[in-house]
């Protein structure tokens, strides 16, 4: 009875468990580890006034942390909402830090999948001598320093999601291997002799045209047709603004916890900046702006534009001789000459005196300008 008990024990508990040990497995990056009880599109901050201490976006994927409100992200939830519990092939395509390797968590952690691991491989990354062994696996002898079989990525996504990220960084010769696996869902470890069955999810995810690259000869097009099943492009920040201002404040909450700094406001002036920028870094870019931010706007009233990387460049005696700064979306002269005023008091610290020494006019002209700020 209890050699019975722990045989179906054995056989039950991966479905359970399965590799959503992943969780704890040392192996599988932090960025990968999911919260798979986490609901779907929750609303968020209907209650609030914008911009209020614990203030996000209304629509977005808590899991993941894919935010906004445009039609263009709204488009894309619905998609994932499709094709999460189905096992068909996708496609992610985007500029660098759009979020492609969120979306592919999105879509793993509302999928029949969730409870197995997400294995991202990051193609580019690895050299081509080893990405073979690493993706396919190796047996022990096959080469110089395999001393022991070794299972490969492919292997360990078994039962779960691959994500293959800049796969446009495949070789020729991997490409076709790749085909093989994507077709049949078989693999052959270097140095081995039978084919091991493996059952996995691919999601493919790039930067570059691979139409393009098809018709300069660089990719496989049968190739890149098994990719093609279902293509979700996620379009640059620049081109859905409506979000930048959800996304800030999203970033800027969850900074401020993990700091444990107060949440204190963006400044008018900082939304405006930051919905003027192209962003060429996207995402990735923002968050990296808004985090710097936190940790220079701590102890003020608000976050300014300066706090964002932009303006004076402090110096071991105040100010540096630099406080040139883009300037947001219809500013005029004076609204701009207003702004540089504030922003050189307080980097003097209040010091009046100085201040006009640095705008080079007199205290008198100084304060009636404050004033005048006052007044407005």
């Amino acid at each position: 009875m209890i050699r019975a008990a722990l045989v179906v024990l054995f056989l039950i508990l991966p479905e359970f468990a399965g590799d959503c040990l992943a969780a704890t497995d040392p192996h599988v990056p932090p960025s990968t580890r999911v919260d798979c009880t986490r609901s779907r599109h929750d609303k968020c901050g209907k209650d609030r006034k914008p911009d209020s201490p614990g203030h996000e976006a209304e629509s977005r994927c808590r899991c993941c942390g894919l935010l906004g409100q445009s039609a263009a992200i709204t488009e894309i939830l619905e998609v994932c909402d499709r094709v999460a519990p189905t096992d068909a092939t996708l496609l992610i395509t985007g500029e660098t830090g759009t979020g492609k390797d969120l979306l592919a968590r999105c879509i793993h952690v509302h999928s029949r999948r969730a409870s197995r691991r997400l294995t991202p491989v990051a193609c580019a990354a690895l050299p081509e001598s080893l990405l073979e062994s690493e993706l396919f696996g190796h047996t022990r002898g096959s080469f110089t320093g395999a001393v022991a079989d070794q299972a490969g990525l492919i292997e360990r996504a078994r039962g779960g999601t691959l994500l293959l990220d800049e796969v446009d960084a495949l070789t020729p010769a991997m490409q076709a291997k790749l085909l093989r696996v994507v077709e049949e869902h078989r693999i052959q470890k270097v140095g081995g002799r039978h084919d091991i069955d493996v059952d996995f999810r691919l999601i493919a995810a790039t930067n570059a045209d691979l139409e393009t690259l098809v018709e300069q000869g660089t990719f496989r097009s049968d190739l890149f047709y098994r990719l093609d099943v279902i293509h979700i492009v996620i379009p640059p920040l620049r081109d859905r603004v409506e979000d930048i201002p959800h996304l800030a404040w999203y970033f800027r909450d969850s900074f401020a916890r993990e700091a444990a700094f107060p949440v204190v406001p963006f400044a008018d002036s900082s939304l405006d900046w930051l919905m003027s920028c192209e962003w060429p870094g996207n995402i990735r870019q923002l968050k990296h702006a808004v985090e710097r931010a936190i940790v220079l706007s701590h102890g003020e009233d608000e976050i300014e534009p300066l706090h964002l990387g932009y303006g004076a460049k402090l110096s071991g005696n105040g100010v540096d001789g630099s406080l040139s700064r883009p300037l947001a979306a219809g500013w005029g002269l004076k609204q701009l000459e207003q702004e540089y005023i504030r922003t050189v008091v307080k980097h003097t610290d209040g010091h009046r005196g100085k201040a006009a020494q640095f705008l080079g006019i007199d205290r008198r002209t100084l304060y009636r300008k404050l004033e005048e700020l006052d007044s407005d």
